[in-house]
């Protein structure tokens, strides 16, 4: 008697996910959030280790990354 034939195993591809939470250039801890208000039209990019923080004007077409990239670059600058 023959066994069972075993089922194809399914590869699962997962989908790459933008971080909430990003790494501060100054202490290098993995505290930095963005905090959005829309209703101030303002960003406020914030670590919460070291304090570091500065506040851009609200754009709809970006995206937390992006402030963050822009956090990164004004440090060193």
């Amino acid at each position: 008697m023959g066994r069972r034939r075993r089922g194809r195993r399914r590869i699962v591809r997962r989908k790459k996910v933008i971080p909430k939470v990003f790494t501060c250039p100054n202490c290098g801890q993995r505290t930095v959030k963005v905090s959005t208000f829309k209703n101030k039209n303002m960003v406020l990019v914030k670590c919460g280790f070291c304090g570091l923080a500065k506040e851009f004007e609200y754009t709809a077409i970006l995206a937390p990354v992006d402030y963050y990239s822009r956090f990164v670059d004004a440090f060193y600058t």
